[in-house]
């Protein structure tokens, strides 16, 4: 049989990668309720000027994101630092055109920065759709993979996601309606920073109890989590914390939120010593490439990616 060598593998290639990112955009709904469309790509923090003023002249950001391979082992401790492009850097499909300009294009003429309690709960409402989202991916992932390989299968990481993500709905739903006026307890803190080149938007869950969050005797899931938003701007880094009072066991995080230090001397001294413990449990955030030159900087990746989540609580 004759072979037909004018097949081009590269442009064969390029179709089904536009193919599947197509089918993409409609494996993915927006985050607002009722709407059905389908939810185009958009950053936490928007691309310009924020995040570009991170970039420097190579116009790249190191990503650090949760390995969802030891993930899917039960290791939530290990973590993967990238560089990528500022086009994809902190982009995740959360909300249709319409809703996504509807909701932040007044925040994001200025640059991200909180004026008001509602911007405060847009921004924690936009960070916890994105860890939702982000735990979609790897479910997608997840039963794509054991489609080619059943060995693969893992009944308590599935049930672990699939209460995670009902976790992040409920929380979702309370910001929702925060958002339309209803009663709520947010709390949230905004502190000025010495200026440290990364950013971050993210809702943080307790992930010490891992194993037991799924619902308790009543079945009910625990809503308890803090929201974190790091903006640069321009010679200082604003940092606001969040939680939902309701849901803080104990007056846990309304405590970290509450008694989180606001002075220091050295940017660095105070990035090991208080920051680094927020970062550690931050699954949305990223850099400066500049940082990973810096020989103090890179003594922290090398941390990064070995600390264990049971052992950053004494940061807090």
């Amino acid at each position: 049989m004759d072979i037909d060598n004018s097949f081009d593998f590269n442009q064969f290639a390029n179709s089904l990668q536009k193919a599947r990112s197509y089918a993409a955009s409609f494996k993915y709904k927006c985050c607002c309720p009722e709407c059905n469309e389908a939810a185009i790509k958009s950053h936490l923090l928007q691309r310009h000027p924020v995040l570009e003023a991170l970039t420097g002249d190579k116009n790249e950001l190191l990503q650090f994101e949760d390995n969802w391979e030891d993930a899917r082992s039960g290791r939530w401790d290990l973590y993967t630092e990238k560089t990528r492009g500022i086009n994809d850097a902190m982009q995740y499909r959360l909300f249709c055109g319409k809703h996504d300009s509807l909701l932040f294009k007044d925040l994001e003429s200025r640059n991200s920065i909180p004026e008001s309690k509602r911007d405060c709960l847009l921004l924690a409402y936009r960070a916890a759709c994105s860890v939702r989202h982000q735990e979609e991916r790897r479910m997608h992932l997840y039963e794509s993979k054991i489609e080619y390989d059943p060995n693969e299968f893992n009944d308590a990481w599935l049930k672990n996601s699939l209460a995670f993500i009902r976790r992040m709905e409920a929380v979702i739903d309370n910001l929702w309606k925060a958002l339309g006026g209803a009663d709520n307890s947010y709390f949230f803190r905004m502190i000025a920073l010495p200026y440290i080149p990364v950013a971050a938007s993210d809702c943080i869950v307790d992930e010490e109890d891992y194993q037991q969050y799924i619902m308790d005797d009543d079945y009910r899931i625990p809503l308890n989590c803090y929201f974190v938003n790091l903006i640069p701007d321009n010679e200082r880094l604003l940092l606001l914390l969040g939680c939902d009072t309701r849901y803080d066991r104990n007056g846990e995080y309304k405590s970290i939120v509450t008694n989180f230090p606001a002075n220091c001397d050295l940017p660095y001294q105070f990035f090991v010593e208080t920051l680094w413990g927020i970062l550690l449990k931050c699954h949305n955030w990223c850099g400066s490439p500049k940082l990973a030159e810096d020989p103090k900087w890179k003594e922290f990746f090398d941390d990064y990616e070995r600390m264990k989540v049971n052992d950053i609580m004494k940061y807090l």
